[in-house]
């Protein structure tokens, strides 16, 4: 059959919009799919003039399809820009959009030429709607054009609405102040994102204060695959005003921020927030900065080259705020392959600790640092773990002082144990006697009150 003929039952106008509603998804949309399967199935009861008046009836009393200027495919609202088929802008797609919408970005979209008012704000108190792209290479929020503005700015109802859960993935936001800002985001879902050249920080957790001085928090967050690459602050930044608790980073990486600022890569902030697997490569500052919280947690995770900015670089830096700090699993190399800000071809350390008690570093592997992997000063029971780290050159493990009760896998190290200073922590509590004073050097136990010598059952003097 060729393209001006037809079989004698549907009009070929009919049978080109059947299949373009198909490809578009729309005949499994309810309301539209008894037209194209009821209304098509048969034409020994329905002329071809009738089919067409009950399709036409469906689409203009149908409120999920919208073809044209606003295109809506069942709750998909299409944002294609000016030069194109749906919705010039993304904040026009969010004010037309209803619960259980999805704004989708289209990769014709471009922010400058639609006129895009930025930021483009996404108010959950609002609404519930999903903010998607098809590929976040694609799918392109372009916002070069506007460095003092912000680009994208999520708003959640916090702890007035647990379930009210933020939702933005597949795209890549570039330019602009700040990325992406999030405010009383309470369990929200950040995923396959790619955030370049902010000229602040690349994603940035914030308090939320309301005009009736109502404070929302932003805890319980998940980040997976997002990646931050070469934006002037910190690649991903927790206010710790924002209580940021129970954030979870997986498989996300942080790459070449804050060359000019130091900036850290990650500033990790609040109780139970943790780094899973992904790289911290080739940032200004730290490569990750723990501060603000407890039980923080870095694992399995790839860091190079950070501190690029820094005249002493660090991989990772915790202070005395973040008590029980944990660091598992990860690869650390201190070299530079190109040429840093600071002048230096490796890092001083891997790791320092500054006053944080009961730290737990573990299971790492490391090169390339002229000072040591590991630094601690000013603890109480951090625990090294020796064995467990491998060295892959001449770089020193540790090199740390003024700790109280510094240990590996539970021993503490080799020290003057003569006295009460350090008291043991729990009584059967064992350590290492340097061999200061009259007892001999080995192993001691704390009885609770002293040190007792497992050399001659002696206390040690």
């Amino acid at each position: 059959m060729t393209d001006n003929q037809h079989d004698g039952e549907h009009p070929v106008d009919e049978v080109e919009r059947r299949e373009f509603l198909q490809a578009a998804g729309v005949a499994s949309i309810p309301g539209i799919a008894g037209c194209s399967q009821a209304n098509y199935g048969s034409a020994a009861t329905e002329s071809a003039e009738s089919v067409s008046t009950t399709e036409a009836t469906a689409q203009s009393t149908s409120p999920t399809l919208e073809i044209g200027e606003n295109l809506n495919l069942g709750g998909r609202r299409i944002v294609g820009g000016p030069d194109a088929v749906g919705y010039d802008t993304i904040q026009a797609a969010w004010d037309a959009a209803e619960d259980g919408d999805i704004i989708f970005v289209h990769g014709t979209y471009d922010a400058e030429a639609a006129g895009e008012p930025l930021p483009v704000t996404l108010d959950y108190r609002e609404k519930e709607v999903m903010l998607s792209g098809g590929h976040p290479s694609g799918s392109v929020i372009d916002a070069r054009h506007a460095p003092d503005t912000n680009v994208v700015e999520v708003i959640g109802k916090a702890h007035a609405d647990y379930r009210n859960k933020a939702l933005v993935q597949h795209l890549k936001i570039r330019g602009g102040n700040v990325g992406l800002r999030i405010r009383g985001a309470t369990y929200s879902t950040y995923k396959d994102l790619i955030v370049h050249g902010a000229a602040g920080d690349g994603i940035r957790v914030e308090n939320l204060t309301e005009s009736d001085g109502t404070e929302r928090k932003s805890f319980g967050m998940t980040f997976r695959n997002v990646m931050v690459w070469r934006c002037g602050g910190s690649g991903f930044r927790l206010q710790p005003n924002a209580n940021p608790h129970g954030t979870t980073f997986y498989g996300c990486d942080s790459l070449f921020n804050g060359l000019e600022t130091g900036a850290p890569g990650v500033a990790l902030r609040g109780y139970s927030s943790r780094w899973v697997n992904g790289v911290v490569q080739n940032n200004g500052g730290f490569g990750i900065d723990a501060r603000a919280g407890a039980s923080q947690a870095v694992k399995d995770a790839y860091l190079e080259g950070n501190g690029m900015a820094q005249e002493y670089p660090h991989g990772i830096f915790v202070d005395d705020s973040s008590p029980g700090f944990v660091l598992k699993g990860c690869y650390f190399q201190g070299g530079y392959f190109r040429d840093a800000p600071n002048g230096r071809n490796k890092g001083y350390r891997g790791v320092a600790v500054g006053g944080a008690p009961g730290v737990e570093l573990s299971g790492c592997t490391y090169k390339n640092y002229t000072d040591a992997f590991l630094h601690l000063r000013n603890t109480n029971d951090a625990d090294i773990h020796i064995p467990t780290h491998t060295g892959l050159d001449d770089t020193q493990l540790h090199n740390s002082w003024d700790n109280a009760r510094l240990r590996s896998s539970g021993l503490i190290l080799e020290s003057d144990l003569r006295g009460t200073d350090p008291s043991g922590r729990y009584k059967g509590d064992y350590g290492i006697h340097d061999g200061s004073g009259a007892s001999p050097w080995g192993l001691a136990i704390w009885d609770g009150s002293d040190w007792l010598s497992v050399m001659n059952g002696k206390v040690i003097r």
